[in-house]
């Protein structure tokens, strides 16, 4: 039975503080242009040695953004029934957001990602069927939704090769930049690791707690432990900022790319660290930690790519 409050707010004030509380634009919106504008002209870069920025490139930007909302919409769409329990605070179970607001936003996302791909995106509207064909498949837990939610590492298995294809999407939105649509090589799949792993972290850095914070929702630290778990989101940044270490080499990056770098993976080891040492709530400030050093990480190699390409704007 629906126990839920209705919101007496109007809809585009129930928008507006479902987009405080449950996507905040603001921390959002840099991190998709960090990630887009890197992957794309490093792409560009180490395939080419120029940078093109045209339709391709929007329409890129334009399917980062529309489909993290749309992954947003479908998380909580599937959590409103366990967030009256478990999170009752959370703006949907506290009548704040209604189910049809969510539903809304998700089906206008997802009609921009239709349209924008298939009026823009012709070269690519391939690879983003089968991108979308997917998302949507983990919406409908794969059919399996009481095996999934019962078995949190399968569902993360199973649900993780999403971010993956979604940058396997944008990566190939700069090889059809330009004139010629450039081929996917093991130096792209690198690219692809460096930009899906942080991703992992961060999904797997905001289900691990400390034990005094442990309740019935199923997290990783509950399956493994605080500590075993916290190793997965670390070696997934560790590797992640190696592999930018390498890049930049290849790519023949100022050395200060390197410092940079170097920077963020020591911030990485003294927070993931601490928490390991001391696994209690205070220390565990993971998901943050696995956000900013993501969003940095991205934007140096972006301004260090930059500095050594030439962009052309071709739109």
């Amino acid at each position: 039975m629906n126990t839920q409050v209705p919101a007496q707010k109007p809809f585009i004030s129930r928008i507006w503080t479902y987009s405080l509380e449950m996507f905040p634009v603001l921390i959002y919106l840099p991190y998709v242009i960090a990630l887009y504008l890197c992957l794309n002209f490093v792409t560009q870069a180490i395939t080419s040695k120029s940078i093109v920025l045209d339709i391709n490139g929007v329409v890129g930007m334009v399917t980062a953004f529309f489909m993290m909302l749309q992954m947003r919409t479908f998380d909580d769409l599937k959590d409103i029934e366990i967030d009256k329990d478990l999170f009752p605070e959370r703006a949907t179970p506290r009548g704040a957001v209604l189910k049809k607001d969510i539903q809304i936003i998700s089906g206008v996302s997802f009609c921009i990602l239709l349209a924008t791909n298939l009026i823009y995106g012709e070269k690519t509207l391939f690879v983003f069927s089968i991108m979308l064909l997917y998302a949507v498949l983990t919406f409908k837990w794969f059919f399996a939704e009481k095996y999934h939610r019962e078995h949190v590492f399968f569902t993360m298995l199973t649900h993780q090769p999403l971010p993956i294809m979604i940058n396997f999407f944008l990566i190939h939105t700069a090889l059809a930049s330009g004139w010629v649509y450039e081929e996917f090589e093991f130096k792209h799949f690198l690219l692809l690791l460096i930009f899906s792993l942080p991703i992992t972290a961060w999904e797997t850095s905001r289900k691990i707690r400390s034990a005094d914070k442990e309740d019935e929702y199923e997290t990783f630290s509950k399956l493994f432990g605080a500590r075993k778990a916290t190793l997965i989101p670390l070696s997934c940044l560790l590797i992640s900022g190696i592999l930018s270490l390498y890049v930049g080499f290849e790519l023949g990056l100022d050395f200060t790319h390197a410092i940079a770098t170097l920077a963020l993976i020591a911030y990485v080891l003294v927070y993931y660290g601490r928490f390991l040492l001391n696994p209690t709530n205070k220390n565990n400030v993971l998901k943050n930690t696995s956000m900013i050093f993501t969003t940095l990480l991205f934007f140096n190699l972006l301004v260090h790519t930059l500095l050594i390409t030439n962009v052309t704007i071709n739109l």
